[in-house]
């Protein structure tokens, strides 16, 4: 294996028509704060790389079950899986069940607490610049993405905040938010990277689950 890629909370190898990802404890946050939103890594937590991986496996699981189209294959161990190799677009795909986190710093006066929303955003993946909102049509501009594939990724994202939401609403809990990430695979758009507690927030009662109550649910 070779690795083609060192991030903050994985490592990335070659492995043939394979990407084998090695979940790494690092724990993101901002301003020394935890915050699965931010770029910074804070520290470490023993068993936080198996927790991410078990969760990404269970969601990803479910969301093929629903008709999503995905590239995990299957776990390694408890922190190495295998995924199909796709080509990734620099974006990060968000949804925003419930107004929380950044959304209420950018809009501080303007939005409430878990306020409901319901919208789809974009953000260009690009940690030198801290992943800044991209409009629709810059990303079509910029050749980042076709405008076909921007309504895909829209239409999926929704798609996938529906199986999230079903979910959830069925252990009594609220979903937030999540990010997605997509690439190209055999000229399709899949749904690629994790899904887990480091991508998206759970809520009881408008208090945040942490990484491992989220775990305690798909248990």
């Amino acid at each position: 294996m070779e690795l083609v890629y060192s991030g903050k909370t994985k490592d990335v190898y070659e492995d043939g028509p394979y990407l084998i990802f090695h979940f790494k404890d690092t724990v993101l946050g901002r301003n020394g704060r935890e915050d699965s939103g931010g770029n910074e890594v804070i520290g470490e937590m023993a068993g936080k790389g198996s927790l991410v991986l078990e969760q990404t496996e269970f969601f990803f699981r479910l969301l093929e079950r629903n008709g999503i189209r995905t590239h995990f294959v299957g776990r390694i161990d408890e922190r190495k899986a295998r995924f199909l190799k796709a080509e990734r677009i620099p974006l990060e795909v968000i949804y925003r069940e419930l107004a929380y986190g950044s959304f209420l710093r950018r809009y501080k006066g303007w939005a409430k607490p878990f306020q409901r929303l319901g919208v789809v955003e974009f953000t260009l993946k690009d940690d030198s610049l801290d992943d800044p909102p991209i409009a629709e049509e810059a990303v079509v501009a910029l050749g980042i993405a076709s405008e076909e594939e921007v309504g895909e990724m829209k239409e999926t994202t929704r798609k996938v905040a529906r199986i999230l939401r079903e979910f959830f609403s069925s252990k009594g809990l609220q979903l937030v938010d999540f990010k997605l990430e997509f690439g190209r695979l055999d000229g399709r758009l899949t749904v690629i990277d994790e899904l887990s507690g480091d991508t998206m927030r759970v809520a009881k009662k408008e208090m945040v689950l942490t990484r491992e109550e989220l775990s305690e649910v798909i248990e």
